[in-house]
This record gives C-alpha cells, sequence and structure tokens, in this order.
C-alpha cells in the first residue's frame, strides 16, 4: 500500500528531527543524563515536528538497547512501537475524546504498569480540545503520576490551557522551521524519492509552506504527481492557484497605474483559471513588502526572490502610500477568509485601493432579490453607517408616526409584540443593537479573551461563571453588545437569569462594559437567517430603566446561583 512522503520520511530518531536544535539538545541532554520529566507540553504551529518529537521520545526512553539517546530501532519495544502495535504507547485525539469519562477512565487506568517497556505514555494531541471538566480531572493524575507513566501533551493553541495545567509540564515551543533546513530536508527526499524538480520550485515550495515541514513536503507529493517530466515554478504556481512573478507584476502594475479596468478583466481570468484569491491577496501583500524593503534596504539579498523583478517599482511608488495599501488590503483578507464570496471583497478593495476619480459613479439602486452578490455581505460596516446617520434613536415602547411620510418612517422598525415577556423583549433589543454595527474584529478579539475566563476555574468566586462563559459560542459581537448561544435551554435560562453577575464577570476579563445576552441554537439561527436576508434594517434603541429594574429582580430570585450550581457543580473540583 502506497505511503504519503510525510510519513515515510517522519523522524525516526531525535537526530533527524529538523530544524528544532534547541528542544533537540535539552531532550538529549535528559535521555543522556537520566532526568525525564514525568509531563511534557509540545506546542507550536502545524507542521513542526510535535508528534514525531513526541513519538521519538516514547520509542527512546522505551529501547532496551539505548545508546546514548539513540534508540537500536531493533529490539522487540523499538519494533513495536514502529509497527504501532506498543500496548504502552497510548495515542489519544483530544478533538474526539475531550470528555470526562475519557479523561476518568484514562486515570483508571494509569496505575496498570507497562507490559514490556519501562514506560506506559500517554501522548494527548490537540490537548488544548478537551472541556473544563476533562482538564480538572486530568489535573491531580499530571501532578503526581505513578513512576511509570510519562504525559507528552500536544497543542497548537497553548493560550486555551489552563495555568494550572501548564505549570505541571515541561514546556517546549516549536518555531517555524527556517528555509535552509527545509531547503536540505526536501533536497533529500527528492534525491531518495528520484523526483526531478527546478531549484525555484522547491524555493517556491518553502516560502508557501511558512515554515511547516509537513506542508512543504505534501506540496512536493502533490506536484510530483502533476508534474508531467520535471516539476517547474509553474506547477507550483499551478497547484497553489497563485500567479508566477510576471503576472504578478503586471496586476501590481495595473494597480499602481490605477488601471481598474484591467485589473477587473485580469480578475475574471485569475477567476475563471481557478485562481485562489484569498492566497492571491496575501501573495500581493508580500509583493508589495518586497518593494518597500528593496526601496529602504537596496543591498538587501533574499536568494528566494529576484531583485529584478522589483526595480521598476522603487521610483514611481511613495512608501506611506505602500503601507496604507497593505493594511487596507489586511483588513480586507481577513473579511475575505470569512465571507463565501470572496470575489465580491476582492473587487470592492480594488475600487476602494485606487480611488480612481476617472471612474464613472454608478447610479444607486435598492437591492433586490436579482443581486445575489449583495445580498451576501454580512459585515460591510459603512452602508450600517449611513442609516444611522439618517435616523434619531428610538426608546422601548415609541411607536411610530403613522403621518409621517418622511424617510425614517419607511426604515424597518423592531418588531415587539404585547405577549413578549420582558425577557423576550430585552433578548430582541440586545440583539437588535448587536447587529445595528457588527464588528468582526471585536468578535475575534473577544473570541481569544474569554479564554481567560479559564484562570478563574479553580475560584471559588468565579468558578461557575467561568465555566457557563466557556461552554458559549460568541458568534456575534459590538463594541456595546456581546451575544452568547448554547446548545441547551437549560443553560441559556441559566445565563439570562444571573445577567447581571455574569456582565460584572465579562467586564472583569474582557476589560470593557458589554450588555449581553444568552440564546439557544434555535432562536440564533432564526435571528441569523433574517440579518442575512437583508430585509431589516437595524437601528440602534436605548434601552429604559425598566430593563436595568427587571433584570436585577431576576438576580436577586435567583441568589447563591443555584441553577449554576447544579449544572457544574459536579464537575468543579478545588484545590485546598
Amino acid at each position: 500500500m502506497y505511503q504519503s512522503l510525510y510519513r515515510k520520511y517522519r523522524p525516526q530518531t531525535l537526530e533527524e528531527v529538523v530544524g528544532q536544535k534547541v528542544i533537540i539538545k535539552i531532550l538529549k541532554n535528559e535521555i543522556t543524563n537520566n532526568k525525564i520529566t514525568h509531563a511534557y507540553l509540545f506546542t507550536g504551529p502545524r507542521g513542526t515536528g510535535k508528534t514525531s518529537v513526541a513519538k521519538v521520545l516514547a520509542k527512546t526512553v522505551n529501547c532496551i538497547n539505548l545508546k546514548g539517546y539513540e534508540p537500536c530501532n531493533e529490539c522487540v519495544n523499538c519494533t513495536q512501537i514502529n509497527q504501532k502495535q506498543s500496548v504502552d504507547i497510548v495515542e489519544i485525539d483530544a478533538a474526539s475524546n475531550n470528555g470526562v469519562d475519557e479523561i476518568r477512565e484514562l486515570k483508571s487506568k494509569v496505575s496498570l504498569v507497562p507490559s514490556i517497556g519501562k514506560y506506559k505514555i500517554y501522548i494527548i494531541d490537540e490537548v488544548h480540545m478537551l472541556t473544563i471538566g476533562a482538564f480538572n480531572a486530568l489535573l491531580k493524575t499530571l501532578e503526581e503520576p505513578p513512576a511509570h507513566i510519562i504525559f507528552i501533551l500536544a497543542t497548537t493553541e497553548p493560550h486555551k490551557i489552563p495555568e494550572t495545567i501548564l505549570s505541571r509540564c515541561q514546556k517546549f515551543e516549536f518555531k517555524r522551521i527556517d528555509d535552509k533546513s527545509m531547503l536540505e530536508r526536501l533536497k533529500y527526499i527528492c534525491e531518495k524519492e528520484k523526483i526531478n524538480i527546478e531549484d525555484d520550485a522547491l524555493n517556491e515550495i518553502v516560502r508557501f509552506s511558512s515554515g511547516g515541514m509537513r506542508d512543504a513536503i505534501s506540496m512536493l507529493e502533490q506536484s510530483s504527481v502533476y508534474a508531467e517530466d520535471k516539476i517547474t515554478i509553474s506547477d507550483i504556481n499551478e497547484i497553489n492557484g497563485t500567479l508566477p512573478h510576471d503576472q504578478m507584476k503586471e496586476l501590481i502594475d495595473s494597480i499602481i497605474a490605477k488601471d481598474l479596468t484591467k485589473i477587473f478583466l485580469l480578475l475574471g481570468d485569475y477567476d475563471n483559471n481557478g485562481k485562489n484569491l484569498i492566497k492571491l491577496v496575501e501573495e500581493i501583500i508580500n509583493f508589495i513588502k518586497n518593494i518597500i524593503i528593496y526601496k529602504n534596504i537596496p543591498t538587501y539579498s533574499n536568494n528566494n526572490i529576484s531583485r529584478e523583478i522589483y526595480k521598476e517599482f522603487i521610483d514611481k511608488t511613495d512608501i506611506d502610500e505602500l503601507f496604507k495599501m497593505i493594511l487596507e488590503i489586511n483588513n480586507s483578507l481577513n473579511e475575505m477568509k470569512n465571507f463565501n464570496n470572496p470575489r465580491l471583497v476582492f473587487e470592492l478593495l480594488m475600487v476602494s485601493l485606487i480611488k480612481n476619480n476617472d471612474v464613472k459613479k454608478l447610479p444607486e439602486t435598492p437591492i433586490t432579490k436579482n443581486q445575489p452578490q449583495v445580498d451576501q455581505i454580512i459585515e460591510i460596516e459603512k452602508p450600517i453607517e449611513k442609516i444611522q446617520s439618517k435616523v434619531k434613536e428610538k426608546e422601548i415602547g415609541t411607536q411610530p408616526d403613522v403621518n409621517n411620510k418622511s424617510k425614517e418612517s419607511q426604515i424597518p422598525n423592531l418588531v415587539i409584540n404585547k405577549k413578549d415577556d420582558e425577557l423576550e423583549k430585552i433578548k430582541k433589543i440586545r440583539v437588535n443593537n448587536t447587529f445595528v454595527k457588527p464588528s468582526k474584529t471585536i468578535l475575534n478579539k473577544l473570541k481569544i479573551d474569554i479564554e481567560k475566563a479559564r484562570d478563574y476555574i479553580l475560584d471559588k468566586n468565579y468558578s461557575k461563571m467561568a465555566s457557563i462563559l466557556l461552554d458559549a459560542k460568541i458568534p456575534a459581537a459590538s463594541a456595546e453588545n456581546i451575544i452568547f448561544v448554547y446548545p441547551s435551554d437549560s443553560m441559556e435560562k441559566t445565563f439570562n437569569n444571573n445577567i447581571l453577575k455574569i456582565e460584572e464577570f465579562v467586564s472583569k476579563i474582557f476589560n470593557s462594559d458589554y450588555k449581553i445576552i444568552a440564546l439557544n441554537k434555535e432562536e440564533w439561527n432564526f435571528y441569523r437567517k433574517e440579518f442575512k436576508s437583508k430585509t431589516t434594517t437595524y437601528v440602534y434603541i436605548n434601552e429604559t430603566p425598566k430593563i436595568l429594574e427587571y433584570l436585577k429582580k431576576q438576580t436577586e430570585s435567583n441568589q447563591n446561583y443555584d441553577e449554576i450550581h447544579n449544572l457544574f457543580g459536579d464537575i468543579i473540583e478545588y484545590n485546598n
């Protein structure tokens, strides 16, 4: 059976590991001096060797005929590990085995001695995917494991792991593999596999892989199948959906010349030929960066980049304008990655970037169902700002003037039925206010900052609120409002019944005051569908004192967090 190259050339010894000299030196010394610790944490970008080093370390410490730090690869232990038959090496994917029950099952087995090897080793990949309850269950075992147990945890997102876990592990940060080391490894593989490839094509693979060895080897393997004879730089660009340097130069020329017509013609060709527009934008940023570098440092040399292609841009570009271009393009790149029609965002970017005064302005027309591309825009904020400037802020319960025929009265209003209870009214208002000016930037920041709640998991004053926050998803946010979504009605109800206390905690971890609301999945899908349909214009509504009064009563009637305790009290553990 055929074996992928990245699996075939996975390192079998520490000497074969590429680009992680400091980590390998420390591990070699630990093995040589018999100072193996009980818990390791390997962090770093994908494809940099975390799992490979974990497997090599597991094999090395269990080798019967160990010579210094080199496993023999011949003894029973080495043979079983190489053939993936060892019962003493347990690999766990935390993405699919992330619950409390799985970790409790692991805890029940750690007391069992190894069958053949010296150590029983647990390799937990993507460990950041474990739930809070699972981390708590693992905590004590990780702190005081039996003498024959070694834990090796691997993750690409160490910031999602509680500090209590981090402090119990010896941490190794894997860095992106340098270009020289990667190039040498790729040449070695090409020689072994008899792959015929140009040096420029190899350099291009190294550049595209961004320090990830697995990505580089996979790209090499894919190009070897695609190319008919010798792999060229054009083959690499075809596979990745990117442009060769001469075509990229033509596009940048058109942008600098403000030739919008030519840009749109080129864009049509790229789209028809299946080019990856997101990667194309990344390449534009890289190209402009190189112009800036050569404009400021004429003597700078990079073997992977031809200087000749940038020479003509040095005299006809301005540094400040180039920096502004990079910032604007990068902002649009983030939008493109989260948008289902990247071409539309790209086209708007080009128009905005060039600001060509010779281009005739198109007449404004209302959005209709026959404009699917426009209907798909979810997070463009400028049109919303224009609508806001034309209307006044509305108080709760304000009725529209039926005699008023102005533009303001023609904008759809938030519908609050008389039969709605107070909580339902608050939900509608806070969701509405979030949708007035949603911000992807704020949303992405909140998704990172919410991990700070993990620091309070073992704090008796905040543990339950931290747990309920970490179990939520944040699908939308603005400068003032956050929407939390829960899979179950009971969790959503618990959140909203204690909303003022949770708001205080939210302001503590986000360092800013927000008005929050929780929805269940069904409610969120309804509001999301309504928002995407573009049938409603969202106008900011001020909250009346009645809302605060109602929320205070809700909190007072739910003292001692009984509902939160019922949900989370059985999995929260404290260390005295």
